[in-house]
């Protein structure tokens, strides 16, 4: 694949979280869906169950952590920093020293492989580069280091010695947690649902805001970088809730919101700098949320409306690879939201961000 050579600095970033002149419209509803849902279509309860996150390293990611640590009935057991837009090794240490500022001593951090489990479709250098930076921000505890274990081997001890089903995070690639449940294929029987951001089901996908020469139009990146583990992670059998572009195309916030945000605490100053960052710099007024919006839908799930779906990861390398293709017939494997409460979700975004402490 050929990088846009005209990529530089954190307009890359931009390319992709500002999205106000293109947004497609509401998707409609399919009109093949499976004839046999799963046991539930309505996500379990995330109040007093413990929360994993798992992110590859994004802006947007680490805003979505700054919203879970924000959140009064989030018990966040453990951080962990998979391959994707950030060299893992690197970024657990920034989100350490981000904890550690914000007073979050006691949370275990792991990283994964800086690598997919199979194939090359990678985020270009220059990003993960401005990942290596924390993205130009100001980085608290700069000459801290903290102690880090194997990802795939601390979610393996954080779901088997909770008392309480776990419920994951995923916004990036599924790489840590494809490769968690190799190591213990038991520990999905205590995992309550994995709340995943990814997948384009009936709008276009995003490689090209990177790739301009790429012909795959279909893909999500997230599912693209690793499309051995998303297949993994689809096939599981677990519950998982999948928040598509379908979704987050359909929501940005503002400087109005940043400043509402402001009212909070710390973590919450935190995440509108990261935001106003980029309000700041490069002059746009709204901004796309997509971790940010799975953080939210996974603590508040009546949010959305999720439709089950049979979803196929399409594997092979090609100008579909990382497609996640709705196949009709076929029992759901998936609820994918697509009809997320666009005004509540703001109100909430704000709400807890401002109220916290």
């Amino acid at each position: 694949m050929k990088k846009k050579n005209t990529l530089t600095g954190l307009f890359v970033f931009v390319l992709l979280l500002t999205l106000s002149d293109c947004r497609p419209e509401q998707p409609t509803s399919p009109t093949s869906v499976p004839t046999h849902e799963p046991a539930t279509s309505t996500p379990p309860s995330t109040e007093l169950t413990p929360i994993i996150y798992d992110d590859d390293g994004s802006l947007d990611g680490t805003t979505a952590l700054l919203y879970i640590l924000s959140h009064s009935q989030a018990n966040l057991k453990a951080v962990t920093i998979s391959y994707g837009e950030a060299h893992p090794r690197i970024y657990i240490q920034h989100i350490g020293r981000v904890l550690d500022y914000l007073g979050f001593r006691d949370i275990p951090l792991g990283f994964g492989q800086d690598s997919p489990l199979s194939g090359n479709n990678e985020f270009p250098e220059e990003v993960r580069l401005l990942s290596n930076s924390f993205w130009g921000l100001r980085v608290p505890n700069q000459s801290s280091t903290y102690p880090v274990k194997s990802a795939p081997e601390l979610m393996v001890s954080i779901i088997n010695q909770s008392p309480a089903p776990v419920t994951i995070f995923v916004s990036g690639p599924s790489t840590n947690l494809a490769q968690a449940l190799e190591l213990d294929p038991g520990i999905k029987e205590n995992i309550a649902s994995i709340y995943m951001m990814g997948g384009a089901v009936y709008v276009p996908g995003n490689i090209q805001d990177f790739y301009t020469d790429n012909e795959n139009s279909v893909a999500e990146w997230n599912i693209f970088a690793d499309t051995q583990a998303a297949n993994e992670m689809f096939e599981s059998g677990i519950n998982i809730y999948l928040i598509p572009l379908d979704a987050t195309n359909q929501i940005l916030v503002s400087r109005q919101d940043t400043t509402q945000w402001r009212q909070g605490g710390e973590a919450a100053n935190f995440a509108a700098d990261i935001y106003d960052s980029v309000f700041n710099n490069w002059g746009v007024e709204e901004a796309a949320i997509w971790d940010l919006l799975t953080a939210v839908i996974m603590l508040e799930p009546d949010l959305c409306v999720f439709q089950p779906l049979y979803l196929q990861v399409v594997t092979q390398v090609g100008t579909t690879s990382g497609q996640t293709k709705v196949v009709s017939g076929k029992e759901a494997n998936i609820y994918v939201c697509l009809e997320p409460n666009v005004l509540v979700i703001r109100q909430t975004l704000n709400e807890v961000f401002s109220q916290s402490r």
